[in-house]
């Protein structure tokens, strides 16, 4: 073997050696991923933006594999989770669902019927309203009869469920696009005939206005509250 065979020889031991230093190099990298990253989990995560209160469905959600060290407990991952859940707050594409971002839906009796109307922000109890809570919704009214006014306030659904409480919305007038009032969408759970009278006298009234109940609400059916009217100077 002449000296440039011995050479060439050698480079190929030198290149073989590198080759297997790098293998072994890469080998302990990988592993040292691996011991540091640990098992992995699947977790949920949003395809598509979800409103809230939306119902959220296996086909808004994607399997994706995390670290289980990097997956806290909250992380949402057996789609049985999702019964009967909507979202609590606008979720927005992209997010890893967790057991906070959901809440449980309405729950209807049987016979009732879910029913929103708009409310003045400040006049339906400046916000206090919340969901479960039991309430009173008024009406008022207003007539001209001749050169007098006449105006009359009448208890239309006692004792209604709050279910949910939308965001709150400014209106603008038509006119001049100025803000000329705040409503928020509140949702009831009614019998058929409380939502029909509901949605007829929403038509024909002034306002509506709800009243806080005291204590858990039951036991209000006997208390009647005969509707209050006056005969005012017309302005």
């Amino acid at each position: 073997m002449n000296p440039r065979q011995r050479r060439g020889v050698l480079l190929m031991v030198l290149a073989a050696l590198g080759a297997v230093a790098v293998f072994i190099s890469i080998v302990g990298y990988v592993g040292s991923v691996r011991a540091e990253v640990g098992v992995k989990t699947d977790v949920l995560r949003l395809k598509r933006p979800i409103a809230a209160f939306d119902l959220v469905t296996t086909d808004d959600l994607e399997r994706i594999r995390v670290p289980r060290k990097w997956s806290p407990d909250t992380m949402v991952t057996d789609l049985s989770q999702l019964d009967g859940k909507v979202a609590a707050a606008d979720l927005p594409a992209g997010a890893f669902l967790q057991v906070g971002m959901l809440v449980p839906g309405p729950v209807l009796q049987p016979g009732q019927r879910e029913i929103a109307i708009m409310i003045d922000a400040e006049t339906g109890v400046a916000g206090k309203v919340r969901k479960g809570m039991a309430v009173d919704i008024y009406a008022t009214y207003q007539n001209q009869q001749g050169n007098r006014q006449e105006s009359c306030a009448a208890r239309i659904v006692k004792a209604a469920r709050v279910i949910q409480i939308g965001q709150e919305t400014k209106v603008q007038d038509e006119k001049d696009n100025t803000v000329t009032d705040s409503q928020v969408p509140i949702t009831f759970a009614l019998s058929a005939a409380d939502s029909l009278k509901l949605t007829r006298e929403e038509s024909f009234a002034n306002k509506i206005r709800l009243a806080l109940i005291g204590g858990s609400g039951q036991g209000l059916d006997g208390v009647k509250l005969p509707p209050v009217c006056e005969t005012l100077p017309a302005r």
